[in-house]
């Protein structure tokens, strides 16, 4: 449920532990491609959290343990963090940012992409780096033997994300929630658990 910005720093902050993924195109491509499915489902979400290895919303490391071991190159170990990075990104907005909940607990869609997408591209636009990561995305190899989404969609929604941070932001205002502190606070703190997977999976040195 993060969005790209989210997901790109958290990849890089742990790559900054494990050089061998830092500049490798693969990983960061991996790394936002759990979201191609709404290049084949749109707005439906009812799949998401297959594609998402059972993490979107909740942290299901195990399954991604097993993914590593089944598929440990670059790409699926950058898939591995994104979807590890969403499992925690939900239940930590849902704790320390309630303002931004409805009265029956629901998210309120309208505040949380307002602040999203304001946020996002506000660290794109001062961010080098960031803006480095979404040239790289242009530069990767997409798989054709992904057992979850097609290389059609990896490719489209790569396409799709590097014109959408070149061109204008779609939400107008200033976040109260999601804001460019908060952002920057979770991407430290979501590492450890990335790290703790990585190590339980036991698949140092297959890059």
């Amino acid at each position: 449920m993060a969005l790209t910005m989210v997901h790109l720093l958290a990849a890089e902050r742990w790559a900054q532990a494990h050089p061998e993924y830092r500049t490798s195109p693969e990983f960061y491509l991996g790394a936002i491609s759990p979201d191609a499915i709404h290049i084949r489902d749109h707005d439906d979400k009812s799949h998401k959290d297959e594609i998402h290895l059972h993490n979107w919303q909740s942290p299901h490391p195990l399954e991604v343990e097993a993914y590593w071991r089944a598929r440990p190159a670059p790409f699926d170990i950058g898939y591995g963090v994104h979807v590890l990075t969403d499992a925690q990104w939900v239940p930590r907005y849902k704790e320390r940012l309630k303002g931004m909940l409805l009265p029956d607990g629901r998210l309120d869609v309208r505040i949380y992409y307002r602040d999203s997408w304001v946020t996002e591209f506000r660290l794109y636009r001062s961010s080098a780096r960031l803006r480095e990561l979404v040239a790289l995305l242009e530069n990767a190899r997409v798989p054709g033997d992904h057992p979850l989404l097609t290389a059609r969609e990896l490719d489209e929604w790569r396409r799709l994300t590097v014109q959408t941070y070149r061109g204008e932001c779609p939400k107008e205002g200033e976040p109260a929630f999601v804001t460019e502190a908060y952002v920057l606070s979770f991407v430290e703190d979501c590492v450890p658990l990335i790290e703790e997977t990585w190590r339980q999976a036991g698949i140092a040195g297959q890059a």
